[in-house]
């Protein structure tokens, strides 16, 4: 029985091309791309200064000291502008975890104990000693090249029975951002869940200062 060995090589070679092919079309469509989210946070606050100026002199005469001058009070007026940011990195489909606070004061503690409790999250003899801030990041392109984020607020507390954390999924918070361009969540901020404007700072804020969120997510 004789065999084409020159047709076999040939045929096999061109089934492994195939095979190749089709090996690296369907690896890279299923190769999942990186999304860069930032949070940018710039907090503006004025502050009014009375500044006193003095001029004068002494007047000596025979026998008399008479000090004599006048005093100027000024009221200025300064804006300080803090600006930070902090990103994360998440699989096209996927979530990831945004850091806000490792921990806050003791009045935001509170809060968000008693809002936990009152939801049902956690059992009352379960206190919390610390707590630490979050946001969930879920990021999905769409077809038209936008991307969908969706917040969650998140919270990791400290107890003396056992630590923990809380994924509050009732104040999600969706939008729809143009990839690669900030977007203010000013507006978004105003019908955000009260756990979220806590978790970013929106919370009992005097009128003079004043804190303007964006956020921006960009395929890497």
């Amino acid at each position: 029985m004789r065999v084409n060995v020159r047709k076999t090589f040939v045929l096999l070679w061109l089934t492994g091309v195939c095979v190749s092919a089709s090996l690296v079309s369907r690896t890279g469509a299923q190769t999942p791309r990186n999304i860069k989210v930032v949070l940018h946070s710039q907090q503006s606050e004025s502050l009014n200064r009375e500044g006193v100026q003095g001029t004068g002199s002494v007047v000596i005469r025979r026998g008399t000291v008479n000090p004599s001058g006048r005093v100027i009070a000024n009221d200025r007026q300064t804006t300080v502008q803090r600006t930070s940011g902090i990103f994360t990195l998440v699989l096209d489909g996927g979530e990831s975890i945004l850091t806000v606070a490792t921990r806050v004061p003791q009045g935001q503690v509170n809060y968000f104990y008693n809002y936990a409790l009152g939801v049902g999250y956690v059992e009352r003899r379960i206190v919390f000693n610390d707590v630490g801030t979050s946001l969930k990041v879920h990021a999905a392109t769409l077809a038209d090249g936008q991307i969908r984020l969706r917040l969650t607020p998140r919270i990791s507390y400290f107890s003396v029975e056992r630590p923990g954390a809380i994924d509050f999924t009732e104040a999600a918070t969706e939008i729809i951002v143009p990839n690669g361009q900030l977007v203010s969540l000013g507006g978004v901020a105003s019908s955000m869940h009260e756990v979220t404007r806590q978790i970013l700072g929106y919370q009992n804020r005097s009128s003079s200062a004043e804190s303007q969120l964006q956020v921006s997510a960009t395929i890497q």
